[in-house]
């Protein structure tokens, strides 16, 4: 498997879709029972709330490093990195730090 791996400046990153979730999901334990259940029926269904901001500027900064379209010397390693776009290394830097993206 190593040698399908894509680099990234000489090391190999993958997206963490369960910290993702975690950064945008807001800890609610709101339950909702639905009255038109009879008493002896009535099942507490939990509702999944996110932050709509954090997940709107997360989605942006995937879809900007998914879509970036320059080419990166490898053999350069992070010195190669260093001619990408600012929203570019913003969004690799803010997903790496809080823990979307994780080194292999």
């Amino acid at each position: 498997m190593e040698n399908i791996l894509l680099d990234i400046g000489g090391k190999e990153f993958y997206f963490d879709m369960d910290s993702l979730s975690h950064e945008i999901k807001v800890e609610n334990n709101t339950a909702i029972s639905d009255d038109t259940i009879p008493n002896e029926e009535n099942k507490m269904f939990t509702t999944l709330q996110i932050d709509v901001a954090k997940y709107e500027m997360y989605r942006d900064m995937v879809n900007t490093l998914l879509s970036c379209n320059e080419i990166i010397d490898d053999k350069l390693g992070f010195m190669g990195l260093n001619s990408l776009s600012i929203p570019f290394k913003l969004s690799f830097n803010t997903l790496l730090v809080k823990g979307i993206i994780k080194e292999l």
